[in-house]
């Protein structure tokens, strides 16, 4: 057998056959755009909206999230939410996730003078949760995530918040 034989049926038992995916990229960055809802609610206080905003995005081997993104709120007058999450995906062409975030919401709101709260709280509303995403797909180099839901908990001491989040729709593309 000839030499050049030997390297081509060398070449074909190390490359990946044609069905199966290459290897996902060690981190793949993406930016996204998003509409959607936040709200915080608690005794001491009322803080959100509905708006949209983008997002940078590192999905580390394929499967781990990495992501923050800025929305800008209205409705309860012009607030902004500032979203850190991490979790994990699922890998393939539908790609449902879960993602711990931390989230902060600043700008207009409504307070409640109470009893506990003689003066308002101070500072952005900030609540810890979960978000789920259920409908979320890889289509090439873009993701596309619909009706997302978030709930988390945050502290006005004394007493707890609730922080709700709705995503509609999200779109992204890897760089």
């Amino acid at each position: 057998m000839s030499v050049s034989a030997l390297l081509v049926l060398s070449a074909l038992a190390t490359s990946p056959a044609p069905h199966e995916e290459a290897e996902p990229p060690r981190h793949q960055f993406s930016l996204y755009a998003r509409s959607g809802a936040a709200l915080y609610l608690s005794p001491a206080r009322t803080h959100g909206g509905v708006g949209g905003g983008f997002g940078l995005r590192d999905t580390v081997d394929g499967r781990w999230l990495l992501q923050v993104d800025a929305s800008a709120l209205t409705g309860l007058g012009t607030a902004y939410a500032v979203r850190v999450g991490a979790g994990v995906q699922r890998q393939g062409w539908w790609a449902p996730a879960a993602l711990v975030s931390l989230t902060g919401l600043f700008g207009d709101r409504m307070d409640f003078l109470t009893p506990e709260h003689a003066v308002p709280v101070p500072g952005p509303s900030v609540g810890l949760g979960l978000t789920l995403a259920p409908a979320r797909f890889t289509l090439g180099r873009a993701q596309v995530s619909a009706l997302e839901l978030g709930v988390g908990f945050g502290t006005d001491r004394p007493g707890l918040g609730l922080l709700y989040g709705l995503t509609l729709l999200e779109v992204g593309v890897a760089l």
